[in-house]
């Protein structure tokens, strides 16, 4: 049996989805016996926050593998799409020594892309930060570039989801937590099974 860390905010955490704590339970449950899942997603992360922490969490769980989806809340801006909490560039330095840690434990390095959200919530948020996808995709592009730069594995998600697979606007229900661990899944019996 493989252990596979997943890394990541409250879209690894599944927030907002009240049936099953989002996409990694499900490949849990979908994957069963074959691989164990440990869900290491903090509601609010950045890729800053995830380099500060990653170290214990990787010398816990020793892990075989190791999924990572991180970067909606570095696109996060306040009064302009443009004033960014992590600036791009910032962010794809934290994603190379994001990576420089994990490769201490396994080079088994996958990265899950950004989905989507409902502009029509997010660019309005009741929170201080606000989200929009035109940075999400930017953000996600970076991904995409970074994994072909180093050969990582990459999931696109970003149009996976749409307004009614959305709980509040930015992060997935039931039902998009569901597609997003098909589309993994799907990934994942190819590549680690």
């Amino acid at each position: 049996m493989k252990t596979i860390s997943v890394f990541g905010d409250s879209l690894v955490y599944g927030m907002g989805d009240s049936l099953d704590g989002g996409w990694v339970s499900r490949l849990q449950h979908k994957i069963k016996g074959k691989n164990k899942f440990i869900n290491f997603g903090i509601p609010g992360d950045t890729s800053k926050d995830l380099l500060e922490r990653i170290d214990d969490e990787l010398k816990e769980s020793s892990p075989d593998a190791v999924i990572v989806l991180i970067g909606a809340n570095d696109s996060q801006y306040k009064n302009s799409p443009n004033n960014v909490l992590i600036s791009i560039e910032q962010y794809e330095k934290n994603l190379e020594k994001i990576v420089k840690k994990i490769k201490k434990y396994t080079n088994k390095i996958i990265f899950v892309g950004l989905p989507k959200m409902n502009d029509d919530i997010t660019t309005n948020w009741h929170y201080i930060y606000n989200f929009c996808n035109e940075n999400l995709q930017k953000y996600d592009d970076i991904i995409k570039q970074f994994c072909e730069k180093n050969s990582f594995n990459y999931i696109y998600i970003f149009d996976s989801l749409g307004k009614s697979d959305l709980s509040d606007g930015a992060h997935p229900n039931e039902k998009g937590y569901e597609k997003i661990a098909e589309k993994i899944e799907k990934f994942l019996k190819d590549d680690l099974t």
